[in-house]
């Protein structure tokens, strides 16, 4: 994977939220699950953390944290890019994404609970 070198600028989290068929849920998981580890090995990823609605049409929200805007670009423009996650376009109803600058975080006292 390529090195960003220096992250001279704010971390980012890119926000992506798709909409499958009820049926294909299963199948979109494991497709994202095959996505986050690709791209947790990539430079400047920091985490990817999926979520879900339980709303007739499922919904998902997907994460990903980067240390910086350079670190995202890079993997977003890679060659690899397209061919890895090819599977969750093809799963998806709609799509849409935000880059967001992360400007605070605050950690919770107690445990933080996931399924």
């Amino acid at each position: 994977m390529m090195d960003t070198g220096p992250h001279p600028g704010p971390p980012v989290r890119a926000v992506l939220v798709f909409t499958v068929r009820p049926g294909d849920t299963a199948e979109f998981e494991r497709a994202w699950a095959d996505v986050a580890d690709w791209a947790g090995r990539w430079s400047g990823c920091v985490r990817q953390t999926l979520c879900r609605t339980d709303a007739a049409e499922p919904t998902y929200v997907i994460t990903s944290d980067w240390v910086d805007r350079a670190a995202f670009r890079a993997f977003e423009r890679s060659e690899e890019q397209d061919t890895v996650t090819a599977e969750l376009r093809r799963l998806r109803r709609t799509a849409r994404m935000e880059l967001h600058t992360m400007i605070a975080e605050r950690s919770a006292s107690g445990p933080v609970h996931a399924a």
